[in-house]
């Protein structure tokens, strides 16, 4: 039989050997069900999908159960973010996966790290890379730095240092990682685990969860972009007035990235970017929020609230409550 290196699988769940193991096993998706120890790891899959989105995946490397039960899991999760087609779903789980295999590779032997970069075809030569390949691979990132315009470029190719190429890397798993795999024959129960999923995740309404907003104290306006914010459907000017109302009540970019991610369009690294723009850590300026008039301008005002300021609403609202 051969012998597997289960250490480095469970941190590089992706590789071709993982898939090998998994299949030496000669285990169904059933069976696996079933199995006195294996059984544990659809569990495992259900929660790694909940750790992914809070962008934390936890990799246990401990002992050799533990070895199994983490590769396994992940074949259970790709399953089941496979399951529910949501393109939302799989990139978040996606970046989460590639983002821990990123930490783990900071520290990784050459040798690995040339494995893994011939199995996801991560295409580097010496330091330049193809211009079509680099923008496929910096299309989510937002640090200024990726622009094209502050690069090197040279006969068509981007020069890349090797600590970028380490980054690079990371979007190249993650792209491997998004890529679809078969689920025609896999067993029922999978697929109620993975439609209940997306109702929990995705289907079923969300509330803002920090403590230091008081949701009864938000204006109507407000409330009206949170709702098209969770549709998919917000305008640039919502998104504009949503980040700098909630930046203005003293939120921090983390809490303001949070209250962003009900988004079935939210990309986490692109909503920090510009909050942090907005905030005046990327930029110069810590934008305000607009006046009502302005909101009223944008067609976006939904009643007569008697103020001139969202923030005024809100903090007139407070003192109400307090006074009670």
């Amino acid at each position: 039989m051969t012998e597997f290196d289960l250490e480095r699988i469970a941190k590089y769940p992706f590789l071709k050997e993982a898939k090998d193991y998994v299949a030496s096993l000669n285990l169904t998706l059933g069976e696996m069900q079933n199995h006195p120890v294996y059984s544990s790891a659809v569990d495992m899959g259900r929660q790694r999908i909940f750790d992914a989105l809070n962008a934390r995946i936890k990799t246990d490397l401990s002992d050799k159960i533990s070895q199994e039960l983490t590769i396994l899991s992940y074949v259970m999760t790709r399953i089941l973010v496979n399951l529910s087609s949501n393109r939302r779903l799989i990139f978040r789980y996606a970046s989460a996966e590639a983002k821990n295999a990123y930490e783990f590779m900071k520290n990784e032997r050459e040798d690995v790290l040339q494995r893994i970069k011939g199995e996801v075809n991560f295409k580097l030569d010496g330091n330049m890379m193809e211009f079509t390949y680099y923008l496929k691979l910096t299309k989510n990132l937002t640090d200024p730095r990726w622009r094209l315009v502050n690069r090197v470029i040279s006969s068509g190719k981007v020069e890349i240092n090797k600590y970028e190429a380490l980054e690079l890397l990371r979007e190249a798993i993650r792209l491997k990682i998004m890529e679809p795999i078969d689920v025609k024959n896999v067993p029922e129960d999978f697929r109620k685990i993975a439609k209940q999923l997306n109702t929990v995740i995705i289907g079923a309404p969300r509330e803002i969860r920090v403590k230091e907003v008081n949701k009864g104290a938000i204006p109507p306006c407000i409330s009206g972009m949170l709702t098209s914010l969770e549709n998919g459907e917000v305008s640039h000017n919502a998104m504009f007035i949503l980040g700098t109302f909630f930046i203005g009540l003293g939120l921090r970019v983390d809490d303001v990235v949070n209250i962003f991610s009900v988004s079935p369009k939210f990309n986490e690294e692109k909503s920090r970017y510009q909050i942090e723009f907005l905030a005046g850590e990327k930029s110069n300026t810590k934008y305000s929020c607009p006046t009502c008039a302005k909101i009223k301008s944008y067609g976006l005002c939904i009643s007569e609230c008697g103020v001139k300021h969202p923030l005024q609403y809100y903090r007139d609202n407070i003192k109400g409550m307090k006074s009670k």
